[in-house]
C-alpha cells in the first residue's frame, strides 16, 4: 500500500471509530439517564405511596383515638345518669318514709284517743305507696347491696301498716283485743325503725364511697 493510500485508511478507520464510538457513548449515557430517571421517579413513587400510607395510618389512628375518647365519654355519662338514677331512688325512698313516720305517731293517738283519722289514713297510705314505687326503683337502678335493705325496709313498714289498721278497726269494747293490738303495734314500729337505721348507714356509706371513686357507680 503506498502512503497516499495508508493515510487514506486510517483517517476512515479514525472517521468510523469516532462515529462508532460516540454512538456507543451516547447509547450508555441515554441507558443511564433513562434509569436514573427511573429509579427517580420510582424514588418518587415509594416516597408517595409512603405518605399516603402514613396519612391513611394516621388517619386511622386519630380516629381510633376519637372513637375512644368518645366512647369513655358515654361510658362516664351512663356512669353520671345511672347514679343520679340511684340517688333519685334513695332520696325518693327517704322522703317517702319520712313522710310516713312523721304521720304514725299522730295517726297513733288518735286510735287511742278514738278521734277523726281520716285524713291520716291518706297520707299513711299515700306515703306507703311512695315507699313501694321507690323501691321497685331500687330494684331497677340498684345499687344491688341496697335491694334487700330496702326490702327490709319496705316489708316492716307494711306489717306495722297493717298492724295499726288492726288496731285501727277493733271495736271501742274490745280491750283485750285492743291491748294485744297495740302491743303488735310497738313490737312492728320498733322493727321498723331499726330495719330504716340499717338502710340509712348502708346509703351513707354508698354515697360516701362514691363520692370518693369520683361518682362511680359502685
Amino acid at each position: 500500500m503506498d502512503e497516499g493510500m495508508a493515510t487514506a485508511v486510517a483517517g476512515a478507520a479514525g472517521l468510523v471509530g469516532a462515529v462508532f464510538g460516540g454512538g456507543i457513548s451516547g447509547w450508555f449515557t441515554k441507558k443511564a439517564a433513562d434509569r436514573g430517571a427511573v429509579a427517580t421517579a420510582q424514588a418518587a413513587r415509594d416516597t408517595g405511596d409512603r405518605t399516603v400510607q402514613a396519612a391513611i395510618e394516621g388517619a386511622r389512628r386519630a380516629g381510633f383515638e376519637a372513637t375512644r375518647h368518645l366512647e369513655l365519654q358515654t361510658q362516664h355519662a351512663q356512669r353520671d345518669w345511672l347514679f343520679q338514677r340511684r340517688v333519685d331512688a334513695l332520696v325518693g325512698f327517704m322522703e317517702a318514709y319520712d313522710v310516713f313516720a312523721r304521720a304514725t305517731p299522730a295517726y297513733y293517738g288518735a286510735i287511742e284517743n278514738d278521734t277523726d283519722r281520716g285524713d291520716i289514713r291518706a297520707t299513711i297510705g299515700a306515703a306507703q305507696l311512695g315507699v313501694t314505687q321507690a323501691h321497685f326503683r331500687i330494684l331497677a337502678f340498684g345499687p344491688e347491696h341496697l335491694r334487700n335493705p330496702s326490702g327490709a325496709v319496705r316489708e316492716a313498714l307494711e306489717d306495722y301498716t297493717d298492724a295499726l289498721s288492726h288496731w285501727d278497726r277493733a271495736e271501742e269494747g274490745r280491750a283485750p283485743a285492743r291491748h294485744r293490738l297495740g302491743i303488735r303495734v310497738r313490737d312492728a314500729g320498733a322493727i321498723m325503725a331499726q330495719a330504716h337505721s340499717d338502710f340509712v348507714d348502708e346509703v351513707t356509706a354508698y354515697i360516701g364511697s362514691t363520692e370518693a371513686a369520683g361518682g362511680g357507680t359502685g
